[in-house]
């Protein structure tokens, strides 16, 4: 078992050091100064105290624990309470509850992490933005929350396309700082998720693309059975069985049906044991003697990948198959870029297939051509690229905006002078033309890259 622990531990400082994880963070790492009784409490079992009193005259421990203002909330409103009424007192009682307290040891120690940039909260109080604001943090964070209502107050739904070197706590079930905009009991919590996953889908692409694209740390989420499966699904673009990425999560300490649903449809998911605090304390100490023997390069904060959706651009790549490992890098970057699918023959062709078919198909719909130059296609006489290239061409005379992007993957950008068939042949000598994209083996530079995801923007405002 404490291999096995090791081996997660591991795999988890692995995906930090590579800047592919993002927090989702609950609110069981929410302790703060019980006034009434002394010590210290959960946040929201403080809330549901205050609203009993004053909607119900009563205390119900039943609703204590990380949901418990759920279940307090639902009570109140099916007593015959207004719901908006319910939830302005909500937000009055969050902000009285915690404008002076101090932040949770364990929530700043999370924060100053700085293997994160991306932060996402199941909870509606400002805790954790403070905590990402804190002097020695980042003064500059900032906050975004998901709402369903139609007036947001102006408030952006979506986090940028490209990181702005800021930490950003985006609020999942919206913000009590928006006073009738955010989840206060399950049926709330549902109409979120369908939003989240229906026609407002459009408006967080940017999150869902960077929440899908990368690996998840469920802490103190304390999820619900229902809860935690329609979660799992929509941050994953493909079925849990069938998904690349992982989810790391603490221990589960609630529904023990999450939990097998988990071990047997999700098996890329990690449980580390422990309380919430525990795990945070230990991921803090892991972090730092890494830091100490991995120095840090200047590695520049993975950008956010699009949804897939359906005013994401279509890309075909076109190159010489002694190039197949770098066409392969290339397709899975533009996908993180925003590209919507990418084709590459040797994964869209099957067997008995009629491929010259499919290939002209392709290339006559998709939205950006990609062509692989390099010394090794140059010195090919024949080749199936060289068709794909001409009727690339023979299309580009009919499409008025950007089409062709010829990409240079040789490792010296110098070695086009040397090509005896590129820019000579065929009609090629219009690559030079074109702006030219820089992929030395296959990894962008970043100047290709930044002009990769305007044109992306560009297509999905056309």
């Amino acid at each position: 078992m404490t291999q096995d622990v090791d081996d997660n531990w591991y795999c988890l400082i692995e995906e930090l050091d590579r800047g592919n994880v993002i927090p989702i963070v609950g609110p069981e790492l929410l302790e703060v100064p019980d006034a009434t009784n002394g010590g210290m409490a959960q946040l929201y079992d403080l809330v549901a105290r205050e609203l009993l009193a004053r909607y119900l005259s009563a205390s119900d421990q039943s609703f204590s624990g990380v949901w418990g203002l759920h279940g307090c909330i639902a009570a109140i409103v099916a007593s015959g309470q207004n719901p908006d009424k319910v939830r302005r007192t909500t937000a009055k009682t969050l902000d009285a509850l915690t404008a002076d307290c101090p932040l949770p040891p364990a929530l700043q120690a999370l924060a100053a992490i700085d293997a994160f940039d991306l932060y996402v909260s199941l909870s509606c109080d400002s805790l954790l933005l403070r905590c990402l604001r804190e002097p020695n943090v980042d003064p500059q964070a900032e906050s975004f929350a998901f709402g369903i209502r139609s007036d947001t107050n102006g408030h952006p739904l979506d986090i940028p396309v490209r990181p702005r070197g800021k930490k950003i706590c985006y609020q999942l079930l919206g913000s009590a700082e928006n006073l009738l905009d955010f989840a206060i009991h399950e049926g709330d919590v549902l109409e979120y998720l369908y939003r989240l996953q229906s026609e407002q889908t459009r408006s967080i692409k940017n999150l869902l693309g960077r929440l899908r694209s990368s690996n998840l740390l469920f802490i103190g989420c304390h999820l619900s059975d229902w809860f935690g499966r329609s979660l799992l699904r929509l941050v994953n673009e493909d079925p849990l069985f069938s998904k690349a990425k992982q989810e790391f999560m603490t221990d589960f300490e609630g529904d023990t049906s999450l939990s097998t649903f988990v071990s047997r449809f999700s098996p890329n998911s990690l449980v580390f044991p422990g309380t919430p605090k525990e795990f945070v304390r230990e991921l803090a100490e892991r972090w730092q003697k890494w830091r100490l023997t991995h120095p840090q390069q200047d590695k520049k904060a993975p950008p956010i990948a699009a949804v897939k959706a359906a005013d994401s651009p279509q890309v075909f790549i076109s190159y010489a198959s002694e190039n197949a490992d770098a066409a392969r890098a290339i397709a899975d970057r533009l996908l993180q870029l925003g590209a919507g699918d990418v084709w590459l023959d040797k994964k869209k062709l099957r067997g008995g297939e009629d491929w010259s078919s499919k290939l002209e198909q392709a290339i006559a719909s998709c939205d950006y051509f990609l062509p692989l130059l390099s010394s090794e296609a140059d010195q090919r006489r024949e080749g199936v690229f060289w068709d794909e290239w001409g009727s690339a061409l023979e299309r580009a005379r009919k499409v008025a905006d950007t089409f062709i992007l010829p990409t240079l993957i040789d490792a010296s950008p110098d070695s086009r002078n040397n090509y005896q068939r590129i820019g000579k042949q065929l009609g090629t000598e219009r690559f030079w033309t074109l702006q030219l994209l820089n992929a030395p083996s296959g990894t962008f530079d970043a100047k290709s890259e930044s002009d990769l995801v305007d044109c992306f923007a560009n297509f999905r405002g056309h």
